[in-house]
């Protein structure tokens, strides 16, 4: 952190500190520790004493740290956020956060945001949307607060869920929504974002993609997303260059005759915004295009537009024109290829981790706090009747994965991708054919966490893995507290406790040079080297670096040690209706993601180890089937060439 804040001050960048500790961001929790979850009597983002004590500790370790970096001190930070997008009616609450900003948290003598919800009076309230002016905040906000700077601090990108294919939204959109928002006199504007990001490790939300905003200005891996990024670079270039005039005056809004076919008419929905002796912004709000006519000019503007006037009615910028802008057009280069030399590991199902054991299966968080996305449940069962088609019903969450194994046999999987908190019943087919009735055997469930919801709202905690009860053919396998047939549970897996990932821990185990015999098989760890391209080199930082997950299916690549994220080839699907700010969508029936970065400083010229854990098990490939492909520079997945 003090490191991006003395980068911020080096470039002359301000900073707006959004604290949290409940930050949403798509993040894990919301960015909250799951340790939470074990506080009694805890009910976060509320007028609840055990969360405003944390909350409120949490806030002056922060400020701490950052002192050398306030305004006062000197250093960027000129605004700060006490809360996220708060939308529970809890006024106690509210009024707590703005109490602790004004009284305790006074001497850092900066002000205090809450973003798009409820605010306190002693802070400013900030507007998270896709167009600020058509939605009427900017009105709503100058009929009711006329003391305090508009400001925009989520202007929305979007970001990728898993089983959906990608909205896009459209450039013009982006263009027409910024430009609207400085036209009214806003005064601060955040992209969300302006650079996508990634999910290392497991750091993603429920049902977070490991990329992260990959259709904003510079994609997930740091390429221009054009024609967006220069034609938004324009706009913002253009916006610093009346900055100084447009802050110094109210913008006189006029209404504009628009040609209805016949005559010239007035409505509501094409106005300019003038800042004399500047600039002119000429706003068409309507769904079709029109012609307008302003200064004894007829101008034609397309649907949902605006055109930017200098004092001479030079036209210096059109939300809807950049033609002129060329599209993505990226070279895909592969840097590394060839035959590799893969050794395998099987994850053993029984291990000598320790374990605990209850008569109920425990909720996952309870055991793991987080530290690990894996819990194991074991415990004896004997079969009535098995057949081909036994069924096992688990009470799970959203965003959790149950692997099934009899006695070490693999014999299914459930997940569930949904974003959001809730239960669900995981409904398993089983094929017990082969197992004899009446007789014990060993029941193993791997709970895989994938992600802890982000949207976390007040009065909600989340949960993993089984949270209630469990059948098998109508079974239920729950013992009284005198029974001796207990679920035990380990947290983590053999591999992660041993770090094989690493070139230390790579050694601890027998690795196997016979990989064909592990294709296709689950919970499977993969090990290689490889050295980069000698091109690449030369100059590591030149180009991004990408991971192709083809011909795998989920899991995690580590690279020398790092956990790049969770990839998975599952199908993202399009529905017809693009979520919120977005246009379209695109690349449907295609994997979600496909394509992983890798940070530069990861790697090495030669000798860099790659490790794959396996989840589910990777197809068998056709023998041509793994081609090198991405954005500029990739590898290929390590099953492209077993």
């Amino acid at each position: 952190m003090s490191r991006f804040l003395e980068e911020a001050a080096n470039a002359g960048l301000f900073v707006n500190f959004r604290i949290g500790p409940y930050i949403c961001g798509e993040w894990n929790y919301g960015g909250m520790p799951a340790w939470i979850n074990q506080i009694p009597d805890m009910s976060i983002r509320s007028s609840n004493d055990p969360w405003k004590t944390i909350m409120r500790q949490f806030m002056m370790n922060i400020l701490d740290y950052v002192t050398p970096y306030l305004a006062k001190n000197g250093g960027p930070i000129i605004l700060a956020q006490i809360e996220n997008e708060y939308g529970t009616s809890d006024p106690g609450y509210v009024d707590w956060c703005g109490n602790l900003v004004t009284h305790e948290f006074a001497s850092a003598e900066i002000l205090w945001i809450m973003c798009n919800g409820r605010a306190a009076n002693s802070t400013i309230e900030t507007c998270n949307s896709c167009n600020c002016l058509d939605d009427g905040w900017i009105d709503r906000h100058r009929q009711t607060v006329v003391d305090r700077p508009m400001m925009f601090t989520e202007n929305e990108g979007m970001y990728q869920s898993w089983g959906r294919a990608m909205s896009v939204r459209e450039t013009s959109d982006l263009a027409y929504s910024v430009a609207g928002w400085f036209s009214g006199g806003g005064s601060y504007h955040a992209y969300y974002m302006w650079h996508g990001g990634n999910n290392y490790g497991h750091t993603a939300g429920s049902g977070i993609a490991t990329k992260y905003a990959d259709d904003v200005c510079l994609h997930s891996d740091g390429t221009p997303n054009e024609p967006k990024f220069t034609h938004l670079s324009r706009l913002q270039h253009l916006i610093a260059d009346r900055a100084e005039i447009m802050l110094s005056q109210d913008a006189n809004r006029t209404a504009l005759p628009y040609w209805d076919g016949t005559q010239w008419s007035y409505g509501t929905q094409q106005f300019a915004y003038s800042y004399l002796l500047s600039v002119h912004f000429l706003v068409n709000q309507a769904p079709i295009s029109l012609a307008v006519l302003f200064r004894n000019q007829t101008i034609t503007m397309s649907r949902q537009s605006i055109r930017i006037y200098d004092e001479n009615m030079f036209l210096l910028y059109d939300t809807a024109n950049y033609s002129d802008i060329n599209s993505n057009n990226t070279e895909i280069v592969p840097i590394v290829s060839g035959s590799f030399e893969w050794s395998t590991w099987s994850e053993p199902t029984l291990s000598n981790l320790s374990v605990v054991t209850s008569p109920t299966p425990m909720e996952q968080l309870t055991v793991t706090n987080d530290e690990t996305i894996y819990l194991w449940y074991r415990r004896n069962v004997t079969l009535s009747q098995p057949s081909s088609r036994s069924i096992l019903e688990v009470q799970t969450r959203k965003g959790n994965a149950l692997l099934v194994f009899l006695e070490g046999e693999y014999l299914g999987e459930f997940d569930e991708h949904q974003e959001g908190l809730g239960n669900v019943e995981a409904t398993i087919t089983l094929d017990l054919s082969s197992f004899k009735p009446n007789q014990q055997y060993l029941l193993e469930i791997l709970s895989i966490s994938l992600g802890l919801n982000s949207s976390v709202p007040a009065y909600n905690l989340e949960y993993k893995g089984i949270v209630g009860k469990i059948w098998l053919d109508g079974q239920l396998l729950i013992d009284n507290q005198t029974s001796t047939n207990f679920w035990q549970h380990q947290k983590g897996l053999v591999g992660e406790e041993l770090e094989i990932y690493t070139e230390e821990g790579s050694s601890k185990v027998n690795w196997s040079n016979d990989s064909s015999k592990d294709i296709g098989k689950p919970i499977t760890w993969f090990q290689t080297r490889f050295d980069l391209d000698h091109l690449v080199r030369e100059d590591i930082n030149a180009n991004p670096v990408l991971f192709d997950a083809q011909g795998l299916n989920r899991g995690h690549v580590f690279i020398n040690g790092n956990n790049i994220g969770l990839y998975w080839l599952l199908q993202g699907i399009c529905n017809g209706r693009p979520v919120w700010c977005t246009q379209r969508e695109t690349n449907c029936s295609e994997p979600t993601q496909r394509y992983y970065h890798i940070p530069p400083d990861w790697l090495m010229s030669k000798n860099n180890l790659i490790t794959i854990f396996e989840h589910l098990g990777a197809p068998s490939p056709a023998s041509n089937s793994c081609q090198l492909k991405l954005h500029f520079l990739v590898f290929c997945s390590a099953i492209c060439f077993i």
